[in-house]
């Protein structure tokens, strides 16, 4: 998340809450967002019939807003998610997104469960999940929940390397 938003390193983590909080609040209005009932992990959760509500979500990021927080007027951002999005299969699935665990709860099966909701949901439309992420640790974790790598590679303009994953019904 953060080499989309520029080499600064002075107010990376401000810039990171603040993109959060830009992206968050329009996929909360829609119900793109779920939590768990401590507060500790939630998800960003996509179906096949919400993707024009995440695109406009993320059109409203991408516009102004990423102006604010990048250090680049938000060329890299705009660049690396087109990139990402350009990755996503032709028919129809279910995207999982985001999943984040508080620091201090991580390793508790949170991220799991969370991922476990979301896979159940998928599993009634018996449509595919894809996610992608560029932390090599997750890999394993999203394999062992059924998930396997249909391609991985490196930006064509730098950043994280990225795996995309997908789950078939």
């Amino acid at each position: 998340m953060t080499w989309p938003l520029g080499g600064r390193s002075d107010d990376l983590e401000a810039r990171c809450i603040r993109t959060y909080a830009l992206y968050l609040e329009p996929l909360l209005e829609q119900g793109l967002v779920w939590e768990t009932a401590d507060g500790h992990g939630a998800l960003v959760l996509v179906s096949p019939d919400q993707t024009d509500v995440w695109v406009d979500a993320l059109t409203h990021v991408e516009g102004s807003t990423t102006h604010d927080v990048t250090d680049d007027g938000g060329m890299r951002h705009e660049r690396f998610w087109g990139w990402v999005a350009s990755k996503a299969p032709p028919e129809p699935f279910w995207h999982l997104d985001s999943v984040a665990v508080e620091p201090g709860w991580q390793g508790r099966g949170i991220g799991s469960a969370l991922v476990e909701f979301a896979l159940e949901r998928a599993r009634e439309s018996k449509t595919a999940v894809i996610l992608e992420t560029g932390t090599t640790r997750n890999v394993p974790l999203y394999e062992r929940l059924g998930f396997h790598v249909v391609e991985e590679a490196d930006p064509p303009e730098g950043g994280p390397h990225v795996w995309f994953m997908r789950r078939d019904p």
